[in-house]
Order: structure tokens, then sequence, then C-alpha cells
């Protein structure tokens, strides 16, 4: 065994080889004991580690796997260690978890009525650490690996805000929050990635904007994967917004000053803007609830309507598949979309005509399709 402190331990144990009836000489006891020790002498039974989960988490993968990732999946990883994780199997040797353990553990938490997100979560982040306990010798395997999930639910439709809505909310907004609304719609970067903009990433000459860094609780870190670092066009409208922004603030102004700073020069966070600007600027407007997500949302949704090919969509939203696009962001805006099957009706059946039109006899004419 390994002992919590890295050293190895013997542990001896006695072992019933089998009844007399079974066993009747000592060479045969011998030739059985052989089958029991047989991995153990090849070199190809590994000592079990004896350390608990909760040692590890603190004493390794914390410093040496949790300290890597970014601050917002830190944060999320902590947050859902804690709730969730910890209580379970802290106190557990790593060597003692089993697959029936960490499936029970799923099991119990769908029991308990935890959304489907939350316990893939959950299962995520234990297994994050029991990757690591492999990879660092105290497990031969991944317990974690194989565990069924349910058949996810139905995703709940996310409710757009259409050009109606984005005008009176913007009427409620004073500078420069209306300008970081106008340009989260026209751009549709993350809340994050807006607020880390600095005046060296735009180029308004060549009508472009460079997105680099993103910003989360007011720090700045790199976006949130590698196709999220992309530079995007902007319009002649977006080029007069900004330019007028920066003629604004023309005294505070620097190339590597950023976009919207907060009183201070730093980066905002997106939590105070949204609880204190947005929030109550919607409730003005007689808007329910407003996000940030959901400008992003619109601009998608745009993209979508006026024909924009998904692939543009996703290198213009920074999406690491264009599946992620597709799926979660392209929601037809309720009026375009009924102009879109009325304009598909004209094209399939261009002199069909109107299927309630009454002839002379006072019935109905009967339109028969081949």
């Amino acid at each position: 065994m390994i002992r919590p402190n890295g050293s190895l331990g013997r542990i001896q144990r006695s072992m019933v080889l089998g009844p007399l009836s079974e066993v009747p000489t000592r060479r045969q006891a011998q030739i059985q004991l052989d089958k029991h020790l047989h991995l153990l002498n090849q070199g190809q039974q590994r000592p079990q580690s004896t350390k608990h989960l909760q040692d590890f988490v603190e004493s390794e993968w914390t410093t040496l796997v949790l300290s890597t990732l970014k601050l917002s999946t830190q944060r999320g990883y902590r947050m859902v260690l804690g709730k969730h994780v910890m209580p379970c199997f802290g106190p557990r040797r790593l060597c003692d978890i089993s697959k029936l353990d960490i499936q029970q553990f799923v099991a119990d938490k769908f029991r308990q009525g935890l959304a489907w997100q939350t316990v893939r979560n959950a299962w995520i982040v234990l297994s994050s650490v029991l990757d690591a306990a492999v990879d660092y010798g105290y497990l031969t395997s991944n317990p974690a690996r194989g565990v069924r999930f349910p058949l996810q639910g139905r995703r709940k439709e996310p409710r757009i805000l259409n050009s109606e809505a984005l005008e009176k909310l913007l009427v409620q907004l004073r500078e420069p929050y209306r300008s970081m609304v106008i340009l989260a719609a026209l751009t549709g970067l993350r809340v994050g990635e807006l607020l880390a903009l600095r005046w060296r990433m735009v180029d308004l000459t060549a009508g472009t904007i460079r997105v680099s860094e993103s910003v989360f609780h007011g720090q700045i870190q790199l976006p949130k994967s590698e196709r999220s670092i992309r530079t995007i066009p902007i319009g002649p409208q977006t080029r007069a917004l900004l330019e007028e922004h920066r003629k604004r603030f023309a005294a505070k102004w620097s190339e590597e000053g950023l976009l919207f700073p907060n009183q201070v020069g730093g980066p905002h966070r997106e939590v105070n803007l949204l609880e204190r600007v947005l929030k109550p600027a919607a409730r003005a407007a007689g808007l329910e609830r407003v996000t940030w997500h959901q400008l992003r949302h619109i601009h998608a949704s745009t993209l979508h309507d006026i024909g924009v090919p998904a692939k543009i969509a996703q290198q213009q939203l920074g999406h690491a598949a264009v599946e992620t696009t597709m799926n979660f962001y392209t929601h037809a805006i309720p009026d375009s979309h009924r102009r879109a099957i009325e304009s598909l009706e004209e094209a399939l059946f261009p002199v069909v005509p109107k299927c309630s039109q009454v002839g002379d006899a006072g019935k109905e004419t009967k339109v028969v399709i081949n």
C-alpha cells in the first residue's frame, strides 16, 4: 500500500484457498497460492494508495491541475467540489471509490431533483480529480469512466430579444452603457470580451475589432477557447458609434486603455452591470428580464434570419464548433419566420388558387395537386 505521506507499507492478510476436500495436499495449496500472487510477483499489481480524496485535492490536484484552468473554470470547479463532490467522497480513500459508488452518486443527485447539467458538472469535476489520481500513480484506472446518465430532457427555449424590445431598452440607458449594449448587439461579443476591449484592438480605418482577452469577475483572462481569439469586421454604424464614443471620453483615451473602463480605469464586473444597469433599464422599459447573453442571441438570430452561412456566424461568434452555432444560437425571429414560410408557399405553388375561393354556384372550388 501507499501511505498518505507517500511511503510504501505492507499489509499482511490471511486467505482461505479452499476446503481440504478441494485442496488435499500442500503442493496443491502452493499452486493455488501462486495463482493469487502471480500479478504481484510479476510486478503487474501496483500498491494501492490510502490517501483520502480530500487530502489529494488539497495537496496536489488544486496546485497541479486546477491552477492551470481559466479563472472562470476554477471558480465553477471549486463551487461544485464544495457543494457536491467533497460531502460525498472527500472523507473516502481514493482506492475505495468504485464505479458503483459513482453511479449511485449520480442516481442520488437525480432523485434529489437536480438539473441534468448540474449532475453532469459534478461528475466532470469528480472525474477530473480521479484522472489526476491515475496520472500521479494513486489509482490504476478512473472509476468515473463509463458511468451512465439518463437522456437529457428538452432544453427550455430561450427568450429572444427582438429589435422593438432592444429599442425600448436603449431609451432607458445613459452613456456609456447605451453604447455598450449597441456594440454587443452589433458584434455578438460575449460580455467578458466586450469589457476587455482595448483601443489598440479597434482599427477604425480597416473596420475590424481584435478579440484576444476576456473579463471574469473584474479580472482579465484569455477568452473562452482558441476559436474565441478572432478578428471580426464592423460596419459603418459601428465605426461611427466608436468614433463618437472615443470623442466623448477623449480626455481618458489611450491605446492601452479599455473602451469601457470603470471609474478607476479597470474592467467592470459583468454581474454588477447586469444588476445595477441592465435589469433596472429593462424594468423601466416594461420588459421581462434582459441579460447580456440575450444581446448575443439577437445578433446570432439576425445573422441566421438574413441568410448568413453558419460558418461565418461561427467565426463571428467565436464558437469552437459550428454545431454550437446551429443548435443554440440560431433562433428564428417569429415575424421573419412567418414571412419565410409565405415565400416558400409562393415559390412552390405560384399558380395554385386560394383554397377558399368560391365558385359561381356558391360552392368552394376544390384544388387538386397531382
